[in-house]
């Protein structure tokens, strides 16, 4: 077989599949494995696990975490009986965030003893515990734990920090706190599960982003109480929905994102509007903070000086009382809000 019906077969065959194809996936659509094997020595393939293979410019082309997610895949599809991936790799394929990069190797859960040791390979490792049936779905083909399951075992291994952000956009997906809770009552002779009930006590279905998970995680960190997420302040006809609000402090925290401006067209009238909307904001007798990732991961305590700055600098007056947490077309307005 040449080399231009090999790679028309792969083409098939990773079109169908995904990024990741397994021996098994060759064999269902007829294709002998040695057509895997030639490709892997021409360099068009690599091996990331004992029978899963993707494309090496895939490989080369990826991040970190890209590399991650496709040896998570690969090591997810070649599991036996009842293990889930569970920790970093379950998060890229449930779409949970994550702060860091992952590093090391993807990891699985199978039900069972938690004092039985993990099983290692070059791919990948499982490790056993825990594991009920209501904690076990499937993503892209490979076995997976629940999103409250990743976020339980996300804040026992990596702690608060990653886990809030985890546990934010969980319950923002609509998940019940109570999942996250329940798993962990069933859990309490487990290293780290404090970690896990502090986060499922502070973990807010409002934040929308890693970044305002963050931001809340810096005044938490601190003993401080967090502002309150994705917040409508009504400036006269127009309403604003800012990142967060201390409503006590009248100051206003807007996080600033990394791809924000980036290559956009209409950057300078985002720019424009943005500064007018700061001009009303401020002109209602708010104080304003803008944030970043680096502020958020990297200097927290900045971050909270300059919370501290613009309470004492506010415009002098009353507190603003004009906010609520629902749209301003809701029904609800800011009695419900505080509640």
């Amino acid at each position: 077989m040449s080399v231009l019906s090999d790679r028309r077969l792969l083409d098939h065959l990773f079109a169908r599949w995904g990024p990741v194809v397994h021996v098994r996936d060759a064999r269902a659509a007829g294709l002998p494995a040695g057509v895997l094997v030639r490709a892997v020595d021409r360099a068009d393939l690599i091996r990331l696990g004992k029978a899963a293979f993707a494309r090496a410019s895939d490989w080369a082309a990826g991040g970190e975490r890209d590399r991650f997610r496709l040896r998570a895949l690969a090591f997810g599809l070649g599991l036996g009986g009842d293990a889930h991936l569970t920790g970093p790799a379950a998060a890229l394929l449930l779409g949970l965030p994550l702060v860091d990069d992952p590093s090391g190797l993807p990891v699985a859960i199978r039900p069972g003893n938690a004092h039985i040791g993990h099983d290692r390979t070059p791919y990948g490792r499982v490790r056993h515990g825990y594991l009920p049936p209501v904690c076990r779905t499937e993503r892209h083909r490979v076995p997976v734990v629940s999103p409250a399951f990743c976020a339980v075992d996300i804040a026992r291994h990596l702690g608060a920090r990653d886990g809030l952000v985890v546990a934010d956009a969980v319950l923002h997906s609509g998940v019940d706190r109570r999942a996250i809770t329940t798993i962990a009552a069933n859990m309490l002779a487990y290293p780290g599960i404090a970690m896990v009930a502090w986060v499922a006590e502070h973990a807010d279905r409002r934040a929308e982003s890693p970044l305002e998970s963050l931001c809340r995680y810096a005044f938490l960190a601190a003993g401080a109480r967090p502002p309150l997420s994705n917040v409508w302040i009504g400036a006269g006809s127009r309403w604003f929905r800012v990142d967060h609000l201390l409503p006590d402090e009248a100051v206003v925290l807007e996080g600033d994102g990394a791809v924000k401006y980036r290559d956009r067209p209409d950057a300078d009238a985002i720019v424009r509007d943005e500064k007018e909307r700061e001009r009303l904001i401020r002109g209602l007798g708010y104080g304003l903070v803008r944030y970043t990732w680096t502020d958020a991961v990297a200097r927290p305590g900045r971050l909270l000086h300059r919370v501290r700055e613009a309470t004492r600098m506010r415009a002098p007056g009353p507190v603003p009382t004009g906010w609520r947490l629902d749209p301003p077309w809701g029904g609800a307005g800011v009695q419900d809000a505080a509640r």
